[in-house]
């Protein structure tokens, strides 16, 4: 803020570099990149925008742990879906994830 950035572009900065690590962590072990942590992570700063102007007193709280208790388990369960299907699925031959709709 003493460089004349304003307070959006700082919470923006944060949550993305924290965003690319979420990412690598869970890239990494499972040996695939997909942009769901990612965007998990990212969606985050509009999502505490719409809370703020829009919720108020106990709506937002029970938003923010709406979205910490289904939001995270929804996520590792993409990642689950996409790694069954890369290393698990058999499919016929001729067709890949994309033409399979998968």
């Amino acid at each position: 803020m003493r460089r004349g950035y304003s307070r959006m572009f700082g919470q923006i900065c944060v949550f993305a570099t924290s965003a690319f690590f979420h990412e690598y962590l869970v890239s990494v072990p499972l040996r695939m990149f997909r942009w769901w942590a990612f965007m998990g992570m990212l969606m985050q700063v509009p999502f505490a925008v719409f809370v703020s102007k829009f919720l108020t007193g106990p709506y937002g709280n029970m938003a923010v742990w709406v979205s910490l208790i289904v939001g995270q388990p929804f996520a590792i369960l993409m990642y689950l879906h996409d790694y069954y299907v890369i290393n698990h699925l058999q499919l016929p031959a001729g067709q890949n994830i994309t033409t399979a709709g998968l």
